[in-house]
């Protein structure tokens, strides 16, 4: 809490979170200097059928990197836990960071890190109060989310009462993406073990869930996580009116930052989010990797789910999803 970088991805609840959902093993080290801790990094070995098991801070998220107090202290607990985890022979270690924390140059026994900066967060300082977010829009934007409402869209924001509304459209989103889908438990237990820290938003057209977001507070930002619309809604404006939603609801909070998420440079999601404005904050993946570490090729896209009925997607989708760390 008192570090400046850290991230909701840093709190300790995630390891029951992960732990229960999807049973990979957490483990959590800080380097401690006369009694007061200088670095702390969280991971987990995250197990995928036919490889071998790899330490990633933190898996199914942007970052949750390294936090510390200077460069020497960070580097101190990479090597520690490159040695302590066994990831010499059949492992790999991965820390995802966005932070000051440089490992491009560190070498862990001989091994340069792989480094993956394919992907970008997003972020959008906050104006005092909803009505000086929406003055500083630029009068396209506006007229972008009052379309929204003209059309008839309504809202509602709210906690564990939305995960069925949320959901749906969520399951449905990520079919027709071909990407498999993270399980309902997963959110619920995140409701559980983050009291008053989540929050969903739910757009409707004429009573149906058309699009949907969940957010999570962590001191002065607001988190989106996980954000999805239905294509045969999308000319009503659901997306701007979604986002507006969640800007708004941060606003009301005040708090100083909406964090976005990660996009990939020049998808079509960073191309939608560059339209408010955002700042750029690169992300830097780093991967180290043992002596007979076999790498495996990750993708959320998988073009023959897209065909999958519905609920076959839905049952089968958690079980894929528990192996990709994306």
């Amino acid at each position: 809490m008192q570090h400046a970088d850290a991230a909701f991805t840093h709190l300790f609840g995630w390891r029951k979170v992960i732990t229960s959902v999807y049973r990979h093993k957490p483990i959590y080290l800080a380097a401690v200097e006369r009694g007061r801790i200088r670095a702390l990094v969280p991971l987990f070995r995250f197990n995928r059928p036919f490889y071998p098991p790899e330490w990633i801070s933190i898996p199914f998220f942007d970052h949750a990197g390294i936090l510390a107090k200077n460069q020497e202290a960070g580097q101190f607990l990479l090597e520690k836990a490159w040695d302590k985890l066994g990831c010499k022979n059949k492992a790999g270690l991965s820390i995802r960071q966005n932070t000051n924390f440089d490992a491009s140059g560190l070498i862990l026994q001989g091994r340069r890190p792989k480094i993956f900066t394919e992907k970008t967060g997003l972020t959008i300082p906050l104006a005092p109060g909803p009505r000086g977010m929406m003055a500083a829009f630029p009068a396209k934007l506006r007229s972008q989310i009052n379309k929204g409402i003209k059309n008839g869209l309504t809202w509602d924001i709210g906690g564990l009462r939305l995960l069925p509304a949320f959901y749906k459209v969520f399951t449905r989103n990520m079919r027709d993406l071909g990407s498999p889908v993270h399980a309902l438990s997963f959110f619920k237990t995140i409701f559980s073990v983050f009291p008053g820290q989540v929050f969903i938003c739910v757009i409707y057209h004429r009573k149906m869930p058309a699009a949907a977001s969940f957010v999570f507070r962590f001191k002065n930002r607001l988190f989106n996580p996980w954000a999805s619309s239905l294509r045969e809604f999308r000319s009503l404006n659901t997306n701007m009116l979604l986002y507006w939603q969640m800007i708004r609801l941060a606003c009301s909070l005040n708090l100083d930052i909406f964090d976005m998420g990660r996009s990939s440079k020049g998808a079509p999601t960073f191309r939608f989010k560059q339209q408010w404005g955002p700042k750029q904050t690169p992300l830097s993946w780093y991967t180290w990797v043992g002596d007979r570490y076999k790498a495996p090729g990750e993708s959320l896209s998988i073009s023959p789910w897209q065909r999958l009925p519905l609920w076959v997607a839905n049952l089968a989708g958690p079980l894929v999803r528990k192996h990709i760390s994306l």
